[in-house]
């Protein structure tokens, strides 16, 4: 979470590290990152790619990135919701 740690190791918290420390961690990781969307380009080309984990790049502009972070976020969140189901058979939306 200080932008210096990739892989596994960038997921890991000690277990001693409080929540809002996490949380903390969280927020100044997302103002670093709405600094660089707000002052780039959406066309602009990826200044970085993580090769090891990924290989070559799938994703080539910052709207692609933007595009491909949306769709994940939807999709575990919808995989939350159904775990949240298994738990309570409460069902948040449902369309018919």
């Amino acid at each position: 979470m200080h932008g210096l740690t990739s892989g596994d190791e960038a997921w890991r918290v000690a277990p001693e590290v409080p929540a809002v420390d996490v949380l903390d961690g969280y927020r100044q990781e997302t103002q670093l990152a709405d600094a660089v969307i707000r002052s780039t380009p959406a066309g602009a080309g990826l200044a970085w790619w993580p090769h090891d984990p990924f290989g070559e790049p799938h994703l080539h502009t910052l709207r692609d990135v933007l595009l491909h972070v949306i769709t994940e976020t939807a999709c575990h969140a919808g995989h939350l919701d159904a775990a949240r189901e298994l738990i309570d058979g409460h069902r948040w939306l449902v369309l018919t």
